[in-house]
């Protein structure tokens, strides 16, 4: 994997995963200084913004990981880290489909519960992306690994 290829995967889920649990902090457990507002915090609607428009980077970001670092390992059969980052893939499609339903969904009950089941993954989510092992060696045959003059 490319050092940009990297950066974009790290700065893109940081920046979901900061947005996501503000926005889920400020919107279920932060009370309302007026009680006629349904907003806690002014800031809410901006949190989610920032939240929406870093999801599309993250998985863009989730793509490239795929293809040049989570493909070649299963490939080669290497064993570090596979439970996190096996993990990871298979939460990120759930994850990705909540995350555009809820935004779309108009019954308050199916976008309430939604909301529920996208927060939890994507805390998974998460919890996987903070213990997956970062300093794991390129497989032999990666396109990761350096080119030898």
């Amino acid at each position: 994997m490319k050092r940009w290829e990297a950066w974009t995967n790290h700065i893109g889920w940081s920046i979901v995963a900061a947005s996501g649990l503000l926005y889920g902090a400020l919107k279920y457990f932060a009370t309302a200084s007026d009680p006629d507002s349904r907003l806690a915090t002014p800031w809410q609607p901006s949190v989610l913004a920032v939240h929406l428009l870093a999801a599309p980077i993250a998985v863009f970001g989730l793509g490239l990981l795929f293809r040049r670092h989570a493909l070649a390992r299963w490939i080669t059969g290497e064993r570090q880290g596979r439970a996190t980052g096996s993990l990871m893939l298979w939460l990120a499609v759930p994850l990705g489909l909540s995350g555009y339903v809820v935004s779309v969904l108009t019954a308050e009950t199916a976008r309430r519960w939604t909301g529920w089941i996208h927060a939890a993954i994507g805390l998974l989510f998460a919890a996987g992306y903070a213990l997956h092992p970062r300093t794991s060696p390129p497989p032999a045959d990666s396109p990761e690994t350096p080119s030898e003059p």
